[in-house]
């Protein structure tokens, strides 16, 4: 007997703990699983804005210091006047008074130019001369015997491209070892008559000035740039030259472990590259899993020692009636038990003792089996107390309101509109409401690709509707219009009393999505008028389906679409109908 008694209680200590426990641990899951997902791509957009924006800042700033190649091949390099005396001086062996004038002249605007510009390392202008001299900063005149730094030469001879920008070395003294690290950038003269290279105009900036404009202020640990040159190698980065971000990403333009982000500057072909570890992505869904599963193990902790007290003293209660019930089929009076008014197993040990005295303890025992069945319903406000608990503990983590919050208030409004009124028909200025907080919703995942406008007046507020109206033709716009287009649309949805018939509402929904073609429609149109069935566009049938079981004949709903420009969906609706708009 007493093996018994524990196999029972064990049954109602199970039930208890799955009625308590898994419905709450299966809303709680999926709301977290997908609160991570909504985290990460937020997460992600907004790295993904960071990363341009830093980009195209970069991007600009260096662009502006490379930019000092074109002040100087407009005074070197397309000045007439200025290359004509550049050539004379530079292929004669020997200067004349005006020739060490103009070179005066010349140095003076180069180390002008130079000492302005503390980025700038030196400035080379050559043309083509036998005797293989050429102007630099901030000497003057040169030639490649006596000039420590050659190698530049040997690229421009080497290279057909216009302009180009390569990283090198200068070693200014042999004797000391030490080399500088310049940025360079290349722009040859040509011919006016011709294609033919007449010179070029080289500039060196120095390179830790270049790699400062890529340390940029950053909330994103770990950012990495780059700067590559058309071939792909590395120019310059705000990493150290030991780093393995480089290798890992850049030859294969990203990997699964690394975000990246690439601009283009198409006038000095150069790529501007930024590259993040996706570990600072997942780091903040990660956490707030983390919380989920603690807040889950928590919950079934304390579900647990609900449930397992809540069986003992259900247990206890239905063993004394059914104690009674043995009791009182062996023909022996009830024992005396102490009954309490706010005690519904007191109640139910009342009604069984006196049903047992005036009937038959047959009757009490179905009686007190139909009162047990009753005490396993289930609160219907508990899915929305669930989602008022979470809603708490969200803005709890977060500390303020957010999207996530926002997100969980409209879904709640939506099963709170959907689930708590039985009636079939509702003031339209509700149905609007409710309409708007999905719309919300489902912007939070489509924030860019469409807008809302409601056209309607005041007057018809007060006139009653289908419940559920807007939902399922708006969700129809976006899966099968909107979604598929691949630029920014709109849904209007417009309200009014028809002119010629005052006692009918006409709706619009319109939206000007990819449309349909016109098999597609006709296919549609034809399932107005046959028995329900799954379709791709349930949306309008199931609406078609419930305006009949609301309206019978007296509605009208059509449907206008054309590829490549959206749909329209009209719909004419009683007003004065039993359940419509009360009469005055």
């Amino acid at each position: 007997m007493k093996r018994k008694n524990g196999l029972y209680k064990s049954k109602i200590f199970k039930k208890n703990f799955v009625q308590i426990v898994i419905v709450p641990i299966v809303i709680i899951t999926i709301l977290g699983l997908f609160s991570c997902i909504i985290i990460e791509q937020y997460v992600k957009n907004e790295i993904n804005k960071n990363l341009e924006t830093m980009l195209i800042q970069s991007k600009n700033n260096v662009e502006l210091m490379l930019g000092e190649i074109d002040y100087l091949y407009m005074v070197f390099g397309i000045n007439k006047d200025v290359t004509l005396q550049i050539k004379r001086i530079l292929n004669s062996m020997y200067f004349s008074l005006e020739d060490i004038w103009q070179l005066n002249i010349f140095k003076n605007v180069l180390n002008s130019i130079s000492y302005s510009k503390p980025f700038i390392h030196s400035i080379y202008v050559y043309f083509e001369n036998p005797e293989g001299n050429f102007i630099v900063t901030p000497e003057g005149i040169t030639n490649f015997q006596y000039f420590y730094d050659k190698w530049w030469f040997e690229q421009y001879k080497k290279h057909r491209e216009l302009i180009w920008v390569e990283r090198r070395k200068i070693q200014p003294y042999n004797f000391t070892g030490e080399s500088i690290d310049v940025l360079t950038i290349y722009k040859k003269i040509k011919s006016a008559y011709s294609n033919v290279d007449e010179g070029v105009i080289v500039l060196n900036f120095y390179y830790d000035r270049i790699k400062k404009l890529l340390n940029l202020p950053s909330s994103i640990p770990e950012h990495a740039m780059y700067i590559l040159d058309q071939n792909g190698n590395v120019l310059v980065s705000n990493q150290s030259d030991d780093s393995n971000t480089l290798s890992i990403v850049l030859p294969k333009k990203g990997t699964d472990n690394y975000l990246t982000k690439r601009l283009e500057s198409k006038k000095y072909n150069l790529t501007f590259v930024s590259v993040v570890s996706k570990d600072y992505l997942y780091s903040i869904p990660i956490r707030l899993f983390k919380v989920t599963l603690v807040l889950l193990l928590i919950f079934i902790v304390i579900a647990f020692a609900a449930s397992y007290y809540i069986a003992k003293v259900n247990y206890r209660n239905i063993k004394k009636i059914i104690d009674t019930i043995n009791l009182a089929t062996e023909g022996k009076p009830p024992k005396e038990i102490k009954i309490t008014s706010n005690d519904e197993y007191g109640y139910i040990m009342y009604n069984v003792i006196r049903n047992f005295i005036e009937r038959h303890y047959l009757t009490t025992r179905l009686q007190a089996l139909e009162l047990l069945a009753l005490q396993a319903q289930i609160n219907p406000h508990f899915l929305f107390n669930t989602f008022e608990h979470i809603y708490l503990k969200t803005l709890a983590l977060t500390g303020t309101p957010n999207e996530i919050t926002k997100m969980i208030e409209n879904l709640s409004a939506i099963l709170k509109y959907s689930l708590s009124n039985p009636k079939s028909t509702i003031f339209l200025r509700d149905e609007i409401k409710a309409t708007q907080a999905y719309i919300e919703l489902v912007k939070a995942r489509y924030k860019e690709k469409f807008d809302v406008f409601w056209d309607y007046s005041e007057d018809v507020l007060e006139i009653k509707v289908m419940k559920l109206l807007f939902q399922p033709l708006i969700e129809n716009s976006i899966y099968h219009g909107i979604k598929p287009s691949e630029k920014r649309c709109g849904i209007k949805i417009r309200i009014k009393r028809l002119k010629n018939d005052s006692d009918f509402l006409a709706i619009w929904v319109v939206d000007n999505g990819i449309g349909m073609s016109k098999e597609k429609l006709e296919e549609v149109q034809s399932r107005f008028s046959q028995d329900f069935e799954f379709s791709e566009h349930i949306g309008l049938l199931n609406t078609n389906e419930r305006l009949k079981l609301i309206y019978g004949k007296n509605f009208k709903l059509k449907v206008w679409s054309k590829l490549g420009l959206g749909t329209v969906v009209k719909m004419e609706l009683p007003i004065n109908f039993e359940g419509g708009k009360e009469n005055d």
